[in-house]
């Protein structure tokens, strides 16, 4: 496998417009899902994760965590911190990457029975992220020669 091709690869994603990377179709992170992805329980459906070099979040109270492809369905997976405590969150693809501000919700109770809302919002260019590091595990999971040469020479260099 030729190294300069991954090298292009990701450069290419690095130099993805805000635009251009919402544009992204659901088709096209069906088959991302397909190709990269891990088997869930025995079954057809797959999950992405984000690996940890590459997490991206709202810069606030959450972190997208990965995608998950559910009975040909696709899910954004979000971990959400509030009040003092966290929960992982499960979104329709189609409801988190639509137009505009995505705003979460959190309905809890708390240890005196009031109820309490916490919110979490993903902009444009929080969503933009997050479809860039999806990507960028992609390309790290199928080239991944590429990033064990970089390593190496890191350790090398250092």
């Amino acid at each position: 496998m030729n190294i300069n091709i991954e090298d292009k690869k990701v450069q290419i994603i690095m130099e993805l417009t805000e635009d251009e990377l919402l544009n992204i179709t659901p088709a096209t992170v069906t088959r991302i899902i397909k190709e990269a992805g891990t088997r869930l329980y025995r079954s057809r459906n797959k999950r992405l994760w984000i690996s940890d070099r590459f997490r991206a979040g709202n810069h606030w109270n959450s972190t997208f965590n990965g995608i998950e492809l559910i009975k040909g369905k696709l899910y954004v997976s979000l971990y959400v911190q509030y009040s003092n405590t966290d929960t992982d969150r499960s979104e329709t693809f189609s409801e988190f990457f639509s137009r505009g501000d995505y705003r979460g919700a959190i309905r809890y109770d708390d240890k005196y029975g009031n109820p309490h809302t916490d919110y979490y919002t993903y902009s444009p260019s929080d969503k933009a992220r997050a479809l860039r590091s999806l990507l960028l595990t992609y390309v790290q999971r199928k080239y991944k020669s590429y990033y064990d040469k970089k390593k190496a020479e890191q350790e090398n260099a250092g």
